[in-house]
Order: structure tokens, then C-alpha cells, then sequence
């Protein structure tokens, strides 16, 4: 398959696939209005709505009355289709998210283009849209990537893939998801030549997931070189029930709609049960985008799922909400969510500002650092010197991050792909990305610093690995470790699945590093330990028990010790560390690295 000519024709347009329900009207609503407002007319084929409502006469009556108009000159080109007639024999009973998924892929059999992008009804247009978004330069279709889980590796165990061809990375499974027809169908003739049927599918299958099921469908057939996994995202969400602090993605989110190449918003129904304040900001961003007119018009949306009094007044009809994903359950009036946002406007007559740092909102989930390691590494890059190594860098964030506090930083990755999209911006600065295994590296001269996060669980001797990084440091220099905690499940590559503090501290010991001036703190999905190199190796690591001043807490060294230690010597100032924004902190070093992380924060997040 000629991957640019085939997909995306230039004369050919794209369709859109959207599964709804009646609880899901008022989002698809504000869908419709972002695409009558944003999309390029004849880019689209045709936008093929599939009624998954229990009752599927009413959702057919609101649509029409309440949706379809919005669609303004597309209106025409939108096709409403029942879910029975998609996957004949369904049972009200097996409505919903599990349903959604098999009816994403059947509606394939209906795309008539060469294309089609799947959709939910969360998700909105928030710029001038075209088909061009779905495909880079080179005309591979743009999915965001992520690590390999569960789910993917049960879908490519079912199509037979080896384990040793699994790829590292695979395709998320957020929308918007462009979908190859082709490919679907082929997907859905070997279901069928399997003898399985899509209406019971993902309810008997429940380790399995549509797009995880279709990219897994890719690789076994040796094609999923037809999407581009690290090309800059094109959509961005808010999930607040899956984050303590909604804040946090709130932040974010704020940033990433700034963004050029972002053209796509989610907002969750979950996001009604967050505070009133959070929700202003969201109906802010729809106000700016020109979506909504007013703020009670998105505070109704957002808190019953309803529309505000005056456009219930056109329609008697309930308006009905939903559980994640779950086929409508809970009934409310529109008047009654009316009623909602006018309290809750009244609650909050001046909502805060969300606190939004730039550089901590683009930078890190562009070159996906997570935000517990970000908080980790702001300590780290205050402790060491000026020279430190990068290990394991992945995708670049960590090296970016201390380049922009203030370090000389060489970062090392194997593979090409990543050492090639950073070197660019390192080597003007004096600085390298290297594809090179750790054994094989040798310093120009001794560092202030390491940081090796989630790297020492890949290797098959970490008491070898602990007695480099000692050699390679100054005799004040600190090693960062940063490992997963303890866990059952063992994957390929991760000889050494888990640890906990206690476990890190003892073999940090044992390799020649001083614990009474490190600190140790487990934080997320990381177990951490900072120390400074000691001045001496122990000759045998079982005289780390004999001698209790090593340790940095009383120890009884005949029965030793719990190891599961939540912080050790973390002080308070290290904790105000974590919680500072990152142009605060850049600050401490050149002040011009603030625009640069910036620019460089448009490129891939």
C-alpha cells in the first residue's frame, strides 16, 4: 500500500463516525455547532450519527429537533442510523460503553471514503478543521502514542502476534481515531471467519478494546507503519474523575489550547462534578472558541447535561444523563439543569484564575515526562552540579528539563528515533543525545550527576549498573534512581520488576553511595532515591548491618528493617520544590530558556 497516495487522495473527503445516546444530546450538540464553525464543507463526506439510545424513537425526535439544525450548511450531509440495524439481535440490556466500542467498528461497513474518523460526542472542534490534521507530510495518519499495557497485549496474543515482535509502543485509544475502512473491514472478516460475533465481542472479551483490537489487527498484518505515533498531538481532553486534583489537568488543558495543531477538545460529562469554579474555565474556553454564547449556557451542559431556559423553551422533551459510558439511567428536566448553573453561577460570582505555568503544561506532556517524575526531577536538578547524564531519556523531557534549569546534559537512549529528534536541539547548546548503551559510554570527565530513572529494573545486574555510575561521578557528585515500586505482573524487558525503599537504600549501600546525606521519598509510580557518592565501598555488602551509622534511621541490625518506607530526610523544602512551576525555577539559570522551552513545547506536544 502506498501509504501518502491511497489513504487521503486529494479529491477524496473523510466521514465521521459518532456513537451517541440521548444523555450525550447537549455535548453533541455543541459538536454539531464546532463543526458547522470549523470544518472545511467539502472535506466531508458524510457524518453517520449511530443512535445507541435505549430508546431509540426518542433520541431519533431530539435530534432532529435539537441537533440537526445546528449542523447548518452540513446538515444534509448527516446520516442518523440505529444501532439495531448495525448489530441486529442487541438488547437494551447490552447498551452502552462495551456496545460503543463494537459499534465504532461496524459502522464501518457504512463509509463510503477511504477514511473515516471515529468521534464521540465529547469531543468538539475548537479551530478551522480540514482532513489535512489526520496525516503528517510524509501521509501517515496521526494517532498519539502510548507504552504497551494489558489490553494491547491481549489483543495482539489473539491475532497470534510473537511476543518478541511486539511493539514498544502503540496507539492510544482516545478519539478522534482516524480509521482506514479497509482495514477495518479485513479486521472484521477475520472476526467473522473466527466465528465471533461483534454484538457480544467486547462483553465477552473484556480485556479487549476497539482501537487496541484494530491497531493489534495492524500489526499483525505487518501495516501499522500507516500511522505515525510521535507526531504532534492534534486533540486534548479533560477527565477530571481519573485525577485527585482536577486542577492539574485543568492546567494543562488551558495551555494546550493554545496550540496551533490542536484542533480537537474533549470535556467529559464527569467534569459536572467538579467544583463550579473549574467548570467557568471550561465554559470560558467554549466562549472564546465561539461555541457557546453565554457562561449559563455551558454551566448547563456541564452540570445536568441539559440546555439553559432559553433553548429549553423550544422543547417539552426530557433531557436524560447518563454514567460513564452506561445507557441513560437518571432523568432530569432542562429546566431543572437551567436551574443547576444558575446556582451555580451564584456560587461562585469570582471564580480563581487556574494557575497555569506554560512550560509545565506544554514541555512535560509533549515529551511525555509524567508529572510525578517532573516533581522528583525539579529536587534533583537542585541538588547536582552543572554536568549531568541523561539515562534512558526516552522521548527527551528529563533532558530538556534540566537543560532549562540550568544543566549540561548528555542524554542516552538506544534506538535512533529519539537521539535524532533531540540532538537537533541540544548540540547548538553544547550538548549531545547519544544512541549508545550505558556500558559503552565513557565521560569526558567525571559528573556532577546522573539521572537514571526507570532504567535500573531493565537490567539484568544492577549491582554492576550501581558500581558504573559511582565510577563515572565526581567524588561530590549524586545519583539519581528513580524505579518502579513493587509489583506482581512481570513484562518483558523488566528483569527486576519492583522495588521499595528500603530494598533501593541497601543496594545503593552496598555499591559505595552515602545514605545519611540522601533522601529517599516514594512519590506516584516512582520509589526514589537521591545520594551523593560515599568515600568508600563496603568490602562485603553484608557489613552494611554491622555498622548502624550507615543508615539514616535507627536500625536494628539483627532483624533489619521494613522496607516499605514512604520518605526518609525529605525535607519541607524539597516538597515547596516540587510543587514550583518550572518558569519560576528557570529563573535560577538563563531566563531566555523560557521562551526557548516554549518554542520548543509547540513542536511535539
Amino acid at each position: 500500500m502506498s501509504i501518502a497516495a491511497d489513504l487521503l487522495p486529494p479529491d477524496t473527503a473523510i466521514d465521521y463516525v459518532v456513537v451517541s445516546f440521548v444523555g450525550d444530546l447537549p455535548l453533541l450538540r455543541l459538536q454539531a455547532r464546532s463543526f458547522a464553525r470549523f470544518h472545511l464543507p467539502d472535506d466531508i463526506g458524510r457524518i453517520i450519527v449511530v443512535n445507541n439510545d435505549n430508546d431509540s424513537t426518542s433520541f431519533d425526535q431530539r435530534f432532529e429537533a435539537e441537533v440537526r439544525p445546528v449542523y447548518g450548511d452540513l446538515a444534509g450531509k448527516v446520516e442518523v442510523v440505529r444501532a439495531d440495524s448495525l448489530l441486529p439481535g442487541i438488547t437494551q440490556s447490552r447498551r452502552g460503553w462495551r456496545r460503543q466500542q463494537a459499534l465504532k467498528l461496524a459502522a464501518c461497513r457504512l463509509v463510503q471514503a477511504p477514511v473515516s474518523v471515529s468521534i464521540d460526542s465529547k469531543n468538539h472542534l475548537i479551530r478551522p478543521t480540514g482532513k489535512a490534521i489526520y496525516r503528517t507530510p510524509e501521509g501517515r495518519l496521526i494517532v498519539p502514542g502510548r507504552k504497551r499495557w494489558s489490553v494491547p497485549d491481549a489483543c495482539l496474543s489473539y491475532f497470534g502476534v510473537p511476543e518478541e515482535s511486539w511493539p514498544a509502543d502503540v496507539s492510544n485509544i482516545v478519539t478522534p481515531y482516524p480509521l482506514v475502512t479497509a482495514q477495518v473491514l479485513s479486521l472484521l472478516e477475520e472476526l467473522e471467519r473466527r466465528g465471533e460475533t461483534l454484538a457480544t465481542l467486547f462483553e465477552t472479551k473484556g480485556q479487549f478494546f476497539e482501537f487496541a483490537l484494530y491497531y493489534a489487527w495492524l500489526v499483525a498484518q505487518g501495516r501499522e507503519g500507516i500511522y505515525d505515533l510521535s507526531a504532534p498531538i492534534i486533540a486534548t481532553g479533560l477527565w477530571p474523575h481519573k485525577f485527585p486534583d482536577p486542577e492539574r489537568p485543568l492546567r494543562r488543558l488551558v495551555a494546550q489550547t493554545g496550540l496551533p495543531h490542536l484542533h480537537w477538545l474533549a470535556i467529559h460529562r464527569k467534569t459536572q462534578e467538579v467544583h463550579p469554579a473549574l467548570k467557568e474555565v471550561v465554559t470560558g474556553l467554549w466562549q472564546g472558541f465561539g461555541l457557546i454564547g453565554s457562561t449559563e449556557e455551558g454551566i448547563a451542559i456541564l452540570t445536568a447535561g441539559g440546555m439553559p431556559a432559553a433553548e429549553a423553551a423550544e422543547t417539552d422533551d426530557a433531557a436524560e444523563e447518563a454514567p460513564d459510558g452506561d445507557g441513560p439511567d437518571q432523568a432530569g428536566t432542562a429546566e431543572a439543569a437551567a436551574g443547576g448553573a444558575a446556582e451555580a453561577v451564584a456560587e461562585t460570582q469570582a471564580p480563581p484564575e487556574p494557575r497555569i505555568d506554560p512550560v509545565d503544561a506544554l514541555l512535560i506532556p509533549g515529551f511525555r515526562t509524567g508529572r510525578e517524575t517532573l516533581d522528583i526531577l525539579k529536587v534533583f536538578a537542585g541538588l547536582t552540579g552543572p554536568r549531568v547524564l541523561d539515562l534512558g531519556c526516552y522521548r527527551g523531557g528529563s533532558t530538556l528539563v534540566m537543560a532549562l534549569l540550568g544543566k549540561h546534559v548528555e542524554a542516552l537512549i538506544e534506538g535512533r528515533f529519539w537521539p535524532d529528534r533531540l540532538a537537533p536541539i541540544l548540540e547548538p547548546r553544547g550538548m549531545r543525545a547519544l544512541n549508545l548503551p550505558y556500558d559503552e559510554y565513557e565521560p569526558e570527565a567525571p559528573l556532577d550527576g546522573i539521572w537514571a530513572s526507570h532504567v535500573i529494573q531493565n537490567q539484568r545486574n544492577p549491582g554492576l549498573f550501581l558500581d558504573r555510575c559511582r565510577r563515572h561521578l565526581k567524588d561530590d557528585g549524586w545519583l539519581a534512581v528513580v524505579v518502579p515500586p513493587l509489583r506482581s505482573r512481570i513484562t518483558a524487558g523488566k528483569v527486576n520488576p519492583g522495588w521499595n525503599v528500603g530494598a533501593l537504600m541497601y543496594a545503593l549501600l552496598a555499591a559505595g553511595f552515602d545514605l545519611t546525606r540522601g533522601h529517599f521519598v516514594t512519590h506516584g509510580f516512582n520509589v526514589v532515591a537521591f545520594v551523593p557518592k560515599a568515600t568508600r565501598v563496603l568490602e562485603r555488602h553484608a557489613d552494611a548491618f554491622a555498622d548502624p551509622s550507615l543508615w539514616p534511621f535507627k536500625l536494628d541490625s539483627r532483624r533489619g528493617f521494613e522496607g516499605d518506607i514512604r520518605h526518609c530526610n525529605w525535607p519541607q523544602e524539597f516538597r515547596d520544590r516540587m510543587a514550583t512551576g518550572l518558569s519560576e525555577l528557570a529563573l535560577e539559570g538563563p531566563e531566555a530558556a523560557l521562551a526557548e522551552a516554549r518554542r520548543l513545547a509547540t513542536i511535539w506536544v
